[in-house]
């Protein structure tokens, strides 16, 4: 389910008879730095009071907390922890998804809650279009054989390249989505397989609708953007996995519960011609004698398609701009709702 582009909230007193708001930073200390540079805090600040502007809350502060600029490390919003912050009203949260910290007490006090998933995602999308337009040149596969032998690419007609050839999307959410909107000006045909998603919306991106065998048998690459649900677990299985076209790259950013990792490992070490190109696992990280880590065609990387370092200034900066609308009585554009949080991954 997509989020709403622009929410309204209750509104606020007029500017010139409210006391100005009371915001606490809550981050992991580690990540505050990251997410919440002095430059964002200070942007905060002309809008409202931070009261922990260099370091952790006093939890005797709470009551007079109004607004919670956060990120990873924010507590849990139970019963508890809402009567010690009586005054909350608005979490801004720098990160994807409110699973980890929102309640139903939370969701039953109608805090205005919004969320950087869109950003992070971006940063995701980017990730995967690098991987995407290496693995139609082959190269991961050239990568791992060109120590044994220095082939001629000429010699290899087989190679896809950038013109004509097929993505296919698991899932249409964001990821998916601006993806897809990243490859569209290459000649490439994008197909996407979401039963969730209205056509309209996958051609007004550009892609045409998909049903997931086809998607697997007939694309180059496939990427996967699904979320994690008693649905979507294994839903990658081992049928769909030996339907895999001849030379296919299949990449996995999203959850790894989706993917029957045993039939995998199990067509990986019989198709080498496969590349498996895998941000996620189950579990994270493998198990040290998983054979995901000695099977020559899989490339693991640890989680790191979505923000780190630098790029998540972008993850703080999108929570202080909703900060900033919301104490202007401006629509917000990254506000959720207990329905759309319920289906973020």
């Amino acid at each position: 389910m997509t989020i709403p582009t622009s929410i309204s909230h209750p509104p606020l007193t007029s500017s010139a008879s409210r006391p100005r708001l009371k915001a606490a930073v809550v981050v992991r200390p580690k990540h505050i730095a990251l997410v919440y540079p002095p430059a964002e805090i200070e942007r905060a600040a002309t809008m409202v009071d931070i009261l922990n502007p260099e370091g952790p809350l006093d939890p005797d502060r709470w009551p007079e907390v109004d607004l919670i600029l956060g990120g990873w490390g924010i507590p849990v919003l139970g019963e508890c922890f809402l009567q010690e912050a009586s005054a909350l009203r608005a979490v801004f949260y720098a990160a994807g998804s409110v699973h980890c910290f929102m309640t139903d007490a939370a969701w039953a006090r109608g805090l205005t809650v919004t969320t950087a998933a869109s950003a992070n995602s971006a940063t995701t999308a980017e990730f995967c279009l690098a991987q995407v337009l290496f693995s139609l040149k082959h190269g991961w596969r050239f990568m791992r054989t060109a120590r044994e032998s220095w082939r001629n690419a000429y010699t290899h007609q087989d190679i896809p390249g950038l013109y004509g050839s097929r993505i296919g999307l698991v899932s249409f959410g964001r990821v998916a989505q601006r993806l897809a909107s990243l490859l569209r000006p290459l000649s490439i045909e994008v197909v996407a397989w979401d039963p969730f998603q209205s056509p309209e919306l996958l051609l007004d991106h550009g892609v045409t609708p998909c049903d997931l065998d086809t998607l697997f048998a007939t694309s180059h690459v496939v990427s996967l953007h699904a979320p994690h649900f008693p649905d979507t677990e294994k839903l990658v299985d081992a049928r769909l996995l030996e339907s895999l076209r001849p030379g296919a790259t299949l990449i996995n950013t999203s959850r790894g519960e989706i993917i029957d990792e045993a039939a995998l490992i199990a067509l990986l070490r019989k198709r080498p011609d496969l590349t498996a190109l895998l941000d996620v696992t189950h579990p994270e990280p493998p198990r040290r004698d998983s054979a995901l880590f000695d099977l020559s065609n899989v490339f693991l990387t640890p989680h790191l398609a979505g923000c780190y370092g630098p790029e998540c200034r972008r993850l703080g900066a999108l929570a202080v701009d909703e900060l900033t609308r919301y104490v202007q009585d401006e629509p917000l554009h990254h506000a959720i709702g207990r329905e759309e949080a319920a289906v973020m991954a």
